[in-house]
């Protein structure tokens, strides 16, 4: 994999846009980056990864915004990576989200993230990828690298360096594990943890229902409850005991059943002879009584012979009484309404001689027809007579309206000619108020630029209030950090005077020394006042590592602010706040009197269409007004036709009657007197008629029944009730002789003891049978289903105890199986499974490291795979020591000098560089980024790294340095430079060789 070139526009400190073309250093092979401190050389890798990764490594997870301080609201921030894998160039593009200001409107909005992956070749770029998630997809397939590899391998960035060279087991195999993938040997530890924590389960599940069982059995016979050792006995002890006390309870409920059965027999037999003993005594006592009563039943029976020959006799009798005296009431009704018609004033009328006495139904009917031919002939004259106040009133109503209509129409045309001088007042109200509104727009734009003046002004004064507190703590980081530097170099330089006392301290007796070969030290230098350890010299370099990046986060920090006050007052502009407030006041002012015209504006203008359709619809009611004028007028005429018409019809009457309402309702109580008289009439005749039919209908029914006379008859009936009664008692006294007679004639040859059985003694026996009976059946019952629930309780035992040792067995296994993985007893090497596989990867890294590591120590160092068991249980397998040649025994890697240190992990990062190629399908990495430590290193070390290097270079590969190692930048003539323009912002300068 070979970086091409990369651009960035509004990333960190770079807001225009900059690019490198890293293929111009590929004749050189080694080039190196620099810049002032805060100048963004770093900022570079944390392009080329945010391009690639969406992340940065520097900020290890953070929320650290990589756009641009120096950027405006309307700034791109953007950044452009071309690269090539396998023969394939690609061209990746990347735009974090951030705010820009809105296209339509005031304030911002947020711009979403954006990412695009392009081929490139000889025509235009194909896309592969045009979604921030497609693009990370098509990374993940076509860079054989996961971002932690790619930081080991390609792109060694600043405070990682010398991480895996110092890290625990459990450090280095978590950084092992992102970088081979091996993930899924952890996953089998919890796997086979959870398989452990189930059978587990499983067993003390089982072991708990044994024990459950063993219980319900104890409690069932009474006992405690027997171990799990003796629990076979106990069962077959106890059920044989329980079985043999079923069968004795089995034999007893049979005998106790069949003496009940006895002693409920002879109960029953001597219930039935008492019983019948009593029926017979009683038959013959109701057969002596009967015998007594035999001649009054007599009696009976003839009043109801009597009464029932009445029966048919009643009704018509009845219905003839009624008749009769229907009769004679139609008969008195009939003489009245004669006497009241003689004295009713419509007699004259109804009835012209007035005698009604001898006028039959015929006449009364004629004279009937003759009024109601007489009243029909009044329906004409009587409604006109009734409707002459209507037509009056719509007479006199068609008048006045026509008068109304004439006064509105004069209205409607006073309201028209007024119209033009309305029209002319408004036009020029309108002219007046259309030239102020039509400023709206250009009046609200000043009130917005008014109103960001004042902001940015304010953002101004905010932003120079913390500008002194801002200086100062970048001065004294500044400080801190000169102190700190001062401080390191001073102890690197004792460190170096005192190196004798270091050697002398290493000597051993009889061993050579490392500088002379003798095994006698007898004079071995000993330590000065200012002796320095070499902990002394790493806790040194710490501080001043530490100072510097305070002091580059205060000068960022100074920087952004300087940079954010340079924007805001090229905002802001000259004048005061105070300034930017007045004219913000004015330009309101001026806009809300602009605004206020437009709607009056408005108004006018829906006042003048109001006044045109105003202007059509008055001369429309003009025109209804003339219609409506002659409508009336023709409703006039016709409503004084119809009331002359009505006046002739209503003097249609006889002389004598003041209307034609009054001779109407003259005629009508003559009509109503002869209807009552033919009422009365035809009411009399019905009645006589009805009569004698009730006559002929008696006659009839004495004839048929053999009585005499109505009266004989009636003297015979008996009510219902009566008779009822009379026949329930001659059919009770039938019923009683019968029933006797058949019981004495069933009882009287049956068989009884001269005595009368004792029952109270038979059924207290029978009633001690049954309870002893159902006390056997109970005790049977019981025994037998204590019995069977012990039996099911053993066999549950027996089968469940089988399969928990089986459970037990499988349990054991898992647990050591699980326990050995994660590097637990058994096994006593305390060696993780996931450890046992990276080990042999980190083998391999040694190994590759080793190859350089020696060359660059003079052979004086070599690292070490160290898989020994550590003190405290601590996890093994994967730790690292360093082997000295000069003192033949191997150390803890912390132990290293700074420089020592920064050797050892330039080779352990170059082998496992090597080592995750390899493992990616064999990549060749083309392009390799350092940036880190350079700065700790002696004139010899450092040209050992520098020969380290170049062997790289002649592999083929592009190597860029981020350092401020004079040295290095005067032995290395390819060169990028950062450098930091005088408002903060930085920019891209390339120096590459032409010779």
């Amino acid at each position: 994999m070979r970086i091409l070139s990369l651009e960035l526009e509004g990333f960190g400190p770079f807001l225009a846009r900059q690019r490198v073309d890293f293929t111009r250093f590929d004749a050189e092979g080694l080039f190196v980056i620099s810049g002032r401190t805060g100048a963004g050389k770093s900022t570079l890798l944390d392009a080329i990864c945010f391009a690639l990764y969406d992340k940065v490594p520097r900020y290890d997870g953070a929320d650290k915004p990589v756009r641009s301080h120096f950027c405006s609201e309307d700034d791109l921030t953007e950044v452009a990576l071309e690269y090539e894998l396998h023969g394939i160039r690609y061209r990746i593009v990347r735009s974090p989200a951030f705010e820009r200001t809105k296209r339509r409107g005031g304030g911002t909005t947020t711009e979403k993230a954006s990412a695009a992956l392009y081929v490139l070749g000889d025509g235009a770029p194909v896309p592969l990828a045009t979604m921030p998630r497609e693009v990370a997809e098509q990374v993940a397939t076509t860079v054989p690298l996961t971002g932690e590899q790619f930081l080991q391998v390609i792109l060694l960035a600043q405070g990682r360096f010398a991480e895996f060279l110092k890290a625990d087991t459990a450090e280095r195999r978590s950084l092992l594990r992102s970088l081979f993938g091996t993930q899924r040997f952890e996953d089998l530890e919890a796997y086979l943890r959870d398989l452990a924590r189930a059978a587990v389960a499983r067993v003390e599940s089982a072991d708990a229902a044994l024990d459950a069982i063993a219980g319900q059995a104890a409690a069932l016979v009474g006992l405690d409850v027997p171990t799990s050792v003796g629990r076979a006995a106990f069962f077959a002890e106890q059920l044989q005991l329980l079985e043999a006390a079923s069968q004795s309870a089995a034999e007893a409920r049979v005998a106790a059943t069949e003496a009940a059965q006895v002693a409920s027999d002879a109960l029953s037999t001597a219930r039935s002879d008492e019983d019948a003993r009593r029926r017979l005594a009683q038959a013959r006592a109701t057969l002596e009584a009967l015998e007594a009563d035999a001649a009054a039943h007599a009696v009976r029976e003839g009043r109801l012979t009597e009464a029932r020959r009445a029966v048919p006799v009643a009704g018509p009798r009845r219905i003839a009484t009624a008749a009769e005296s229907a009769l004679a009431q139609a008969q008195a009704f009939l003489t009245r309404a004669r006497d009241l018609a003689s004295a009713d004033p419509a007699l004259g009328l109804a009835w012209s001689d007035g005698q009604l006495t001898e006028a039959d139904e015929a006449a009364l009917q004629a004279r009937a027809t003759v009024l109601r031919t007489g009243r029909a002939e009044l329906k004409a004259p009587l409604e006109a007579e009734l409707s002459l106040a209507r037509l009056e009133q719509e007479a006199q109503a068609a008048t006045d309206k026509v008068a109304h209509v004439r006064e509105a129409q004069a209205a409607a045309r006073a309201q028209l000619e007024a119209l033009p001088g309305m029209e002319r007042a408004l036009r020029e109200q309108l002219d007046t108020v259309s030239a102020l509104a039509a400023r709206v727009e250009d009046l609200a734009t000043a009130v917005q630029r008014a109103d960001a003046t004042v902001t940015a002004r304010a953002r101004v004064a905010a932003l120079e209030e913390q500008a002194p507190t801002v200086a100062a703590a970048d001065a004294r980081a500044a400080a801190d950090h000169a102190s700190a530097s001062a401080e390191y170099s001073a102890q690197v330089q004792r460190r170096l005077l005192s190196q004798a006392a270091h050697l002398a301290d290493a000597l051993v007796d009889g061993e050579p020394c490392p500088v002379c070969g003798a095994h006698d030290h007898p004079s071995p230098a000993a330590p000065t006042d200012d002796h320095v350890t070499d902990e002394q010299v790493d806790a040194a370099y710490e501080r001043m590592q530490a100072t510097s990046a305070l002091a580059e986060r205060a000068r960022e920090a100074r920087l952004d602010l300087d940079g954010r006050v340079a924007s805001a007052r090229g905002q802001a502009g000259d004048g005061t706040p105070d300034d930017a407030k007045e004219a913000l006041e004015a330009a309101r002012a001026a806009h809300a009197e602009a605004v206020a015209a437009a709607g009056e504006r408005t108004r006018l203008q829906a006042e003048l269409a109001g006044l045109e359709t105003q202007r059509a619809a008055l001369a429309e009611a003009l025109t209804a007004h003339e219609q409506a004028i002659t409508a009336a007028e023709r409703d006039g005429a016709a409503a004084r036709s119809r009331l002359g018409s009505a006046q002739e019809l209503a003097t249609q009457r006889p002389d004598g009657y003041d209307s034609v309402a009054a001779y109407a309702t003259a005629l009508d109580a003559a009509i109503t007197l002869i209807d009552g008289l033919i009422a009365a009439t035809d009411a009399a005749a019905d009645a006589a008629a009805e009569a004698g039919s009730a006559r002929a209908a008696l006659h009839e029914a004495l004839e048929s029944s053999g009585f005499a006379s109505a009266e004989q008859a009636a003297g015979a009936e008996l009510s219902a009730a009566e008779l009822a009664a009379l026949e329930g008692s001659v059919e009770e006294h039938r019923a009683a002789l019968a029933s006797a007679s058949g019981v004495v004639a069933e009882l009287a040859a049956r068989p009884l003891p001269a005595e009368p059985a004792d029952l109270t003694s038979l059924e207290a026996a029978a009633a001690q049978a049954g309870t002893a009976r159902d006390s056997a059946v109970e005790t049977a019952t019981t025994a037998a289903g204590r019995a069977q629930q012990l039996a099911g309780l053993a066999g549950e035992h027996a089968r469940l105890g089988a399969s928990t040792q089986a459970a037990r067995d499988e349990r054991d296994v898992i647990l050591a199986l699980a326990d050995s993985v994660e590097g637990k007893a058994p096994n006593d090497r305390r060696l993780r499974l996931e450890s046992f596989v990276l080990a042999s990867k980190l083998e391999r890294i040694v190994a590759a490291a080793n190859a350089r590591l020696e060359t660059m120590s003079s052979g004086q160092y070599r690292l070490e795979h160290d898989d020994s068991a550590q003190y405290r249980n601590k996890e093994t397998g994967l730790a690292l020591r360093v082997a000295d040649a000069h003192t033949g025994r191997s150390r803890d890697t912390r132990s290293l000098s700074g420089g020592e240190t920064f050797l050892a992990s330039l080779s352990l990062a170059l082998g496992l560089a090597e080592t995750v190629s390899s493992e990616a399908g064999g990549i060749q990495l083309d392009t390799l980024f350092i940036d880190e430590g350079f700065g700790s290193l002696d004139e010899d070390t450092l040209e050992v790294a520098m020969s380290t290097l170049e062997d790289l270079r002649d592999q083929g590969r592009t190597v860029g340095l981020i350092s401020h190692v004079e040295a290095m930048k005067d032995a290395i003539p390819a060169k990028l430079e950062v450098v930091k323009a005088a408002d903060g912002s930085s920019s891209i300068r390339m120096q590459v060789s032409t010779g």
